[in-house]
C-alpha cells in the first residue's frame, strides 16, 4: 500500500508576515506613483533601479526605458560624464558631496531640453547592497518667476536711481532708510553716511517744522505739493515739492514713509517771472488808457497855456520898455505868471513821459564810458553846490543791453535828486557798480543828504519832497527800469542820507508783445 504523503502547511505567523510584506508593497507603490516629485534611485553602479511616474512625466522618458541604464542619460554635460566618477569616489572615501543636502543642478529631458532641479539624495544599505535615491523636482517655473522677480527689480531699481524726482524712504521717526541719485547730487550727501540719520538735516532750518508731517505719511494719502528749501551741496537752496506716503509691509502694517521730491526752483522762478510780466503788461494796459485820456487833456491845455505864456511875455516886455508907468505892479505879476506856466509846462511833459508807451531801442552799451559820461553832465552843477561827484567801479564794467537814452534819463533823475537832496553841500554823490548775480548789473547812487522819511512812497505818483518838485520824475523811472526787466529800490545810507540802486538783465530784457524789435 502506498503511503500519502501530506503538504506542509504555513505557519499562521508566516502568512502574517507575507501579509505585512504585500501590504507595505502596495503602499509604497500607491506612494511612488502618487508622489508629485520625481523619485529616481540607482545601485552602485550608477544603474536606475526605479524610476516613478513623476519622474517619467519630469525627464519625458517611459520607466522601461530607462531601468537598467546608466543615470547619466538624465544629466546634460559636464554631469553626465563626471558622475560615475563620484559615486566611486564616494564608495571609496566615503566622503559625501550630495548625500544628505539639498542642491540645484541641471537635467536632460528625453528631447534635450536641459533644465533646472532641485535634488535631494539619500543612502540605503542591506547587506552589501546599497541603494541610492533621488527626489528631484523640476524648478523651471520657479527659475523663470524668480528671473522675471530678478528683472522688475533691477528695472524699478533703474528707475529709481535715474529718474530726477527724489525718491527717499524713512521710518516714522523720519530716519533715513535709503535714498536715490537725485538726492545725492543735490545735497552732496551720499546713502552710507546719511542712513539713520534725522531727514531734516537736508532741510534749511526754517522749513524743518512745516515738513515734519512727511514723515506721518499722512495716513497713506499722498501729500499735495509741500514745497520747502533744500540744503543742496554748493550752498544754495533748492526748491523742493514733496508728496508721501505710508508703505505697508506684507501684512499691511506700516513699514515705513516713502517720500517723493520734485526740484520746482526754476519752475518757480520762471512763474515769478511771467506773473511779473504779467503784472507790467497789465500796467501797460492801463497806462495806455491813461496815456489816451492825458494826450487828450496836454492836448486841450497845451495851446492856451502857449497863449498865455506869450502874452505874458509880451505885457513884461512892455513894462521893462517902461510902456507902462510905475512898472513894478505890473512886472512881479508878469514874471509870476511866466513862472508858473513854465511849472505847468514841465509838469505836462513829465505827465506826457510817464504814461507813454516805453518802446525800447535796444543797443550794445559800454557801460564804463556811459556812467563816464553821466558824471562829466552833472559835475559842473555838484561843484557849483560844493558837493563831490565821483564814479566808483566795484567791478569790470561788461557791456549792457539796453534803451541808451531812457537809462540815461533814469541815472540822471537819480544823479540830480541825489545833488538838490544835499542842497548846498558838502557832501558826497558816489556812483558805483556791482554784480549781485550772474547776468546782471547793479548801479547805485549814494547820497549824504537828509535821507527821505520811512513812510514816504517816492515811487508813488505826484509824491515828493521838494517844495518844487512835480513828484513825476521817479515814477517815470520806475517805468523805465521795468520796461528793461530791471528793479529800483532805495534804502536808507548808514551814517545819513539814501541810496538808490537798479538791478538790470545784461543781455536786456524780455519783450512783451507789444514790444518794438531790437537790433
Amino acid at each position: 500500500m502506498t503511503q500519502r504523503r501530506e503538504r506542509p502547511t504555513s505557519h499562521p505567523e508566516e502568512i502574517q508576515v507575507l501579509h505585512d510584506l504585500q501590504v507595505a508593497e502596495a503602499r509604497w507603490q500607491a506612494i511612488l506613483g502618487t508622489a508629485r516629485d520625481a523619485i529616481v534611485a540607482i545601485d552602485r553602479q550608477a544603474r536606475v533601479s526605479l524610476f516613478n511616474p513623476a519622474a517619467e512625466a519630469v525627464f519625458g522618458y517611459r520607466a522601461a526605458e530607462v531601468l537598467g541604464r546608466n543615470v547619466s542619460l538624465l544629466m546634460p554635460p559636464p554631469y553626465r560624464d563626471e558622475h560615475d566618477g563620484y559615486v566611486a569616489r564616494y564608495e571609496a572615501t566615503g566622503e559625501a558631496h550630495a548625500i544628505g543636502r539639498i542642491r540645484t543642478v541641471e537635467g536632460r529631458r528625453k528631447s534635450g531640453e536641459v533644465f533646472p532641479i532641485e535634488l535631494s539624495v539619500s543612502e540605503s544599505r542591506v547587506g552589501d547592497e546599497v541603494l541610492y535615491t533621488a527626489i528631484l523636482r523640476d524648478v523651471s517655473e520657479r527659475r523663470r518667476f524668480e528671473e522675471a522677480l530678478r528683472h522688475e527689480r533691477d528695472f524699478a531699481e533703474r528707475l529709481i536711481e535715474t529718474t530726477p524726482l527724489i525718491v527717499l524712504v524713512l521710518d516714522h521717526d523720519g530716519r533715513v532708510i535709503r535714498f536715490n541719485a537725485a538726492l545725492t547730487a543735490l545735497s552732496g550727501r551720499a546713502l552710507p553716511s546719511a542712513r539713520g540719520a534725522d531727514w531734516l538735516t537736508f532741510v534749511a532750518p526754517r522749513d524743518r517744522e512745516r515738513l515734519r508731517i512727511l514723515c506721518t505719511g499722512a495716513g497713506n494719502r499722498p501729500q499735495p505739493n509741500l514745497i520747502g528749501a533744500l540744503c543742496a551741496a554748493d550752498g544754495s537752496e533748492r526748491q523742493i515739492a514733496w508728496t508721501s506716503r505710508t508703505l505697508p509691509d506684507a501684512s499691511g502694517r506700516p513699514d515705513g514713509v516713502l517720500c517723493i521730491g520734485e526740484d520746482v526752483t526754476e519752475r518757480l522762478a520762471a512763474e515769478s517771472e511771467l506773473r511779473e510780466l504779467q503784472r507790467i503788461a497789465s500796467e501797460r494796459a492801463r497806462l495806455a488808457d491813461i496815456g489816451a485820456i492825458t494826450a487828450k487833456v496836454v492836448h486841450d491845455l497845451g495851446n492856451p497855456l502857449a497863449a498865455l505864456s506869450m502874452q505874458a511875455q509880451l505885457i513884461l516886455r512892455r513894462a521893462r520898455r517902461g510902456d507902462f508907468q510905475p512898472t513894478a505892479p505890473v512886472e512881479a505879476p508878469a514874471t509870476q505868471i511866466l513862472a508858473t506856466l513854465r511849472r505847468l509846462e514841465a509838469l505836462i511833459r513829465e505827465f506826457n513821459d510817464f504814461t507813454r508807451d516805453q518802446r525800447l531801442d535796444l543797443r550794445a552799451i559800454a557801460l564804463a564810458p556811459f556812467l563816464g559820461s553821466c558824471v562829466d553832465l552833472w559835475q559842473p552843477l555838484a561843484s557849483e553846490h560844493g558837493i563831490r561827484l565821483v564814479l566808483v567801479e566795484g567791478c569790470p564794467l561788461p557791456t549792457l543791453r539796453a534803451d541808451e537814452v531812457m537809462l540815461r534819463r533814469v541815472l540822471d533823475n537819480l544823479i540830480k535828486n541825489a545833488i538838490e537832496a544835499m542842497r548846498d553841500g558838502p557832501g558826497d554823490v558816489v556812483l558805483s557798480t556791482a554784480l549781485p548775480a550772474a547776468g546782471r548789473i547793479r548801479i547805485t547812487v549814494t547820497d549824504s543828504g537828509q535821507g527821505i522819511p520811512s513812510d514816504f512812497d517816492v515811487f508813488k505818483l505826484f509824491e515828493t519832497t521838494k517844495p518844487e518838485g512835480t513828484g513825476l520824475g521817479l515814477a517815470v523811472a520806475k517805468e523805465l527800469v521795468h520796461a528793461h526787466g530791471g528793479t529800483i529800490e532805495h534804502a536808507p545810507r548808514p551814517g545819513g542820507g539814501t541810496c538808490f540802486w537798479i538791478e538790470l538783465p545784461l543781455d536786456g530784457p524780455r519783450l512783451l508783445a507789444d514790444d518794438g524789435p531790437a537790433p
